[in-house]
């Protein structure tokens, strides 16, 4: 399990939206779960994935304005920029569900 997808996890519980048991969510299951939805229809609470040190390997929650939350490691839980030529800009693989 890593901190991204516990984040997804305790995020959507909150609201009441069951992905999983906490043992059990990672990315690869969340990315399982839900409708997908193409990139250009992308709204704030969809989950978005990227590929980092591997395919899907980080996952958040879009917030809108080519932005999203997540775990962003030694920053902690923050907004970052998915936008063409960012880091995650540059890893986003296209990957959205909607819970």
């Amino acid at each position: 399990m890593n901190s991204s997808s516990s984040f997804v996890r305790w995020a959507f519980e909150q609201v009441g939206v069951n992905v999983g048991p906490m043992s059990g969510v990672t990315t690869d299951t969340l990315k399982t779960q839900g409708q997908a939805i193409n990139p250009k229809d992308m709204k704030p609470g969809d989950v978005v994935f990227f590929d980092t040190y591997k395919i899907d390997s980080h996952v958040g929650i879009y917030v809108g304005n080519n932005q999203f939350l997540g775990c962003q490691g030694k920053r902690g839980v923050a907004i970052a920029s998915m936008a063409k030529g960012t880091y995650f800009g540059e890893r986003f693989n296209g990957r959205v569900k909607r819970f």
